[in-house]
């Protein structure tokens, strides 16, 4: 170290905490110009054998180390390679075994000089006047602490509130005097925290590079409470390793950084709840899906089964017999009509009432004779006027107001227009109106409107998803739901259905 760099704020720090020891602190100085020349010294060279005394114990000088300012080298001797060790110089005959036993190491753990560098002894004995080297374990040092701590082991059940209750402590004290402490609530059994029991304040370690003096001023304590605290004269009477305790200071931000950590392991319990609760959600749903899949698989397969094929064969016999009774009242019809004409003829009186019926008879033959289509066109004719829009935008219809287009058209009055259109197209409002069902129903996910001053009942089917909740009122051309393919359906479309007192209409009758 260069005479230029020695720590002069520090000396005079180091004089001023403690004006009663000026003396002590000039010696102090002194000490340290000493151990700052300009110039490292030199290792020690080999001594020639026979060169010293026998029996001499040399110590060598240290290699050249960065110390602290002013830090007295009072560790045992070591050699160039940091280790630490002694060096022996051999009496007359004698064996490197005996000097191996004198110091309690090994026989392969001794050294003997040589003018070109180290080699391991033989059993033979040395020459009077050899060096050689034996290794030894490093000093122990005894680290210097606060008499007015002591230290607390853990057991089970122990926590940071119970020991503050115990000790009567604050959580900053605590944290204070323990600034190695990694957690508020996961401590260990097993683990050591220091409990002060007369002052409070931060307890901090003297690391290499620091000083006490340093740690003083860097903290703004008052030396004399650090040196009452500390049952210190001078700074200078703790080295790196002791621990040093800084009355009144507290380790605020170490607390305020634990907290923080407490808070964001209590958010990542909160977020694992949160995932395994979407997790669960999500298998809840799969498994719904699957059970829907497997529904739909069975349906497939039961339209193919020999069952349903038998009853296939029975609806068509069925309409079979139906066209044939309906021949056969049509045919009774003209008869009938046939007969009220001859009876006409015969009666004046009757003519007129005959005539009329002839024409009613004329009607029902041209409309079609299912009483569904009647009332459809009764219902019509008494409509108030309506102005409705499609629910979709130009879709292709498929099955038409009464259409027997497909089997189950012909088991079930169609009572309304099935518009194709892709899964998930939105569907919007024809007429104003309440909603009074919103959900699965008859025709799978399904969307029910009313306008009770109109008697007007419009039907939205076969839902993907409704947009829409029960008592909410619409208007005409806001979303109700998505295209689907809920319920019985063969494919992705919107069941339309209107009913005019109750009664379904052909919703083409209104629509423009």
């Amino acid at each position: 170290m260069a005479h230029d760099a020695l720590p002069q704020p520090f000396l005079r720090s180091a004089c001023h905490l403690f004006p009663r020891q000026l003396a002590a602190c000039l010696n102090l100085a002194l000490v340290g110009l000493a151990l700052a020349a300009p110039t490292p010294l030199p290792p020690l060279p080999w001594p020639a054998p026979g060169a010293l005394p026998i029996g001499t114990l040399l110590r060598p000088a240290l290699a050249p180390r960065p110390h602290p300012p002013f830090r007295l080298q009072t560790q045992a001797p070591q050699d160039r390679s940091g280790r630490w060790a002694a060096w022996v110089i051999a009496a007359p005959r004698e064996r490197p075994a005996q000097i191996a036993e004198r110091y309690g190491v090994t026989l392969s753990a001794l050294r003997v000089a040589q003018p070109g560098g180290e080699r391991a002894p033989s059993g033979l004995p040395l020459p009077a006047g050899q060096v050689v080297r034996v290794p030894l374990p490093p000093p122990t040092t005894t680290v210097r602490r606060p008499a007015s701590f002591k230290t607390v082991t853990l057991r089970y059940g122990d926590t940071l509130s119970a020991l503050m209750l115990r000790y009567d402590l604050s959580e900053r004290e605590l944290i204070s005097a323990n600034l190695d402490l990694g957690s508020l609530d996961k401590l260990a059994v097993g683990t050591r925290l220091n409990i002060p029991t007369r002052e409070t304040g931060l307890l901090l370690r003297i690391k290499p590079g620091q000083s006490a003096a340093e740690l003083i001023r860097l903290y703004h304590a008052a030396p004399i409470a650090v040196a009452r605290a500390n049952a210190i004269t001078l700074p200078t009477e703790l080295k790196v390793g002791d621990e040093l305790l800084l009355p009144g200071i507290y380790a605020d931000s170490r607390r305020d950084e634990l907290l923080a950590r407490r808070e964001r392991a209590a958010q990542q319990a909160r977020e694992a709840v949160v995932l395994a609760q979407y997790r669960a959600f999500e298998a809840w749903k799969t498994a719904r899906l699957k059970e829907r899949q497997r529904r739909y698989d069975a349906y497939q397969a039961w339209l193919s089964s020999p069952e349903r094929l038998a009853l296939v064969s029975k609806y068509q016999r069925q309409a079979k017999y139906d066209t044939w009774t309906a021949q056969q009242a049509a045919e009774a019809a003209v008869r009938q009509a046939e007969y009220q004409a001859f009876v006409a003829q015969q009666t004046a009186e009757d003519a007129a009432r005959t005539q009329e019926i002839k024409g009613q008879m004329l009607d029902l033959a041209a409309n079609d004779p299912r009483p569904q289509m009647q009332a459809a066109v009764l219902a019509e004719r008494q409509a108030p006027d309506l102005h409705l829009i499609w629910p979709l935008d130009r879709p292709r219809l498929t099955s038409r107001f009464g259409e027997e287009d497909i089997e189950f058209h012909v088991e079930q009055f169609h009572g309304g227009l099935d518009m194709v259109q892709p899964t998930g197209t939105p569907v919007h409002a024809a007429q104003d109106g309440e909603v009074t069902k919103s959900g699965d129903g008859a025709f799978g996910t399904n969307v029910y409107t009313v306008d009770d001053s109109l008697g007007l009942t419009v039907v939205y089917g076969h839902l993907s998803a409704t947009a829409v909740d029960i008592g909410q009122h619409i208007k005409q051309g806001d979303l109700i739901g998505y295209v689907g393919c809920s319920g019985e359906c063969t494919g992705p479309h919107l069941h339309f259905e209107l009913r005019l007192g109750g009664t379904p209409v052909d919703p083409l009758a209104f629509l423009p």
